[in-house]
């Protein structure tokens, strides 16, 4: 029989006091977030029993056995799905959908759960020790897949040194790093040089208007490409020029700050444009590669010996661009390292 409301705030009393003794109860939303069929809220604390109570609390009928499943009405809100996993870990399985996880996040933090906007580091009740769930959080927000094989051999590295980094693990790591979170890069250069163009053939797609026209990209453009195993965001800029229009001088100034945070810089240029005149304090930690495009419209000699040479409308010289461009990020020998990777910040 279902419980009365006097039934029920007997129970959000008694769970609120057992989660407030000990304070370690936490919720969060596990599955992807938007809209699903099923979404998965995570339980976890230090407390079996004020597990206990919280889950009879907000499923209204236990007990709840340690690896059992139960059809359950969430706090008046949906049928779910109650799944005890350990003494101390549990899901809730409601339908899918932002209202209904926003609501079943409400109706915990007022039995005293603490609500997790994002999963807490650490939190992997599959892993065998904090080290591994540490791996196993890296490899979850990695972006690049390139970093997938690395992490995995970083638990037995740590567990065979346990001293205190090297000054070259500690500058490897830095670029690795990246492989984690992409860093940005910067493609400048003058109107019409084939900014959008070259960004368009590296992507495979149109992501950038094309245009004979100069300055059809007035506003900077961003796009996440993998080049080379490597995930990176690509910064496509307005032409750098000089403009009486303010909205292209506003672009323009937007991009200057963007290209200030680069950390590489493409300098694009063609034979058939004037060269853009870059910022002079322009430093970036990988430095500035030169690009030269359109060499369908010059003879082969004349492709000067310090640039890159390419064409984005026919596709030569891609491959070998995107490789140059992740040996600056990410080098060779530090996808080969055999050393620690400090990936956390242990």
């Amino acid at each position: 029989m279902k419980p009365d409301g006097r039934v029920r705030a007997v129970r959000a009393v008694r769970a609120v006091r057992a989660v407030r003794a000990v304070r370690a109860v936490r919720a969060w939303e596990s599955s992807a977030p938007g809209r699903g069929g099923v979404s998965i809220i995570d339980l976890q604390t230090a407390d079996a029993s004020t597990l206990d109570a919280v889950l009879e609390s907000i499923a209204e009928r236990g007990p709840f056995d340690v690896t059992s499943l139960h059809h359950r009405r969430l706090a008046d809100i949906d049928d779910g799905i109650v799944a005890r996993i350990t003494s101390t870990h549990a899901q809730l399985m409601p339908h899918g959908g932002p209202a209904v996880i926003r609501r079943l996040a409400s109706a915990l933090t007022k039995y005293g759960v603490q609500w997790c906007s994002r999963p807490p580091a650490e939190a992997r009740p599959e892993a065998t020790d904090q080290l591994e769930a540490r791996v196993l959080d890296a490899i979850a927000n990695a972006a690049s897949p390139a970093a997938i094989p690395l992490l995995l051999r970083q638990a037995r590295r740590r567990d065979d040194d346990s001293s205190s980094y090297s000054d070259e693990e500690l500058a490897i790591a830095i670029r690795l790093n990246r492989l984690i979170t992409p860093v940005q890069i910067a493609c400048v250069g003058a109107p019409n040089a084939g900014k959008s163009s070259l960004l368009n053939s590296l992507h495979r797609t149109t992501v950038a208007m094309v245009s004979p026209s100069p300055g059809t990209t007035r506003d900077r453009v961003s796009a996440f490409l993998e080049l080379d195993g490597v995930v990176i965001e690509w910064l496509d800029t307005p032409g750098l020029h000089e403009s009486e229009d303010p909205i292209e001088q506003a672009a323009i100034k937007s991009s200057l700050r963007a290209i200030r945070d680069a950390t590489l810089v493409i300098h694009l240029t063609a034979p058939d444009v004037a060269d853009a005149v870059l910022p002079k304090e322009l430093c970036p930690p990988e430095g500035i590669l030169p690009v030269l495009n359109k060499i369908d419209l010059i003879d082969p000699a004349d492709v000067p010996v310090d640039r890159i040479a390419i064409s984005a409308e026919r596709g030569e010289g891609i491959v070998e661009l995107a490789q140059m461009i992740r040996r600056r990020i990410v080098r060779d020998e530090d996808l080969n390292f055999d050393g620690r990777w400090r990936f956390d910040a242990d």
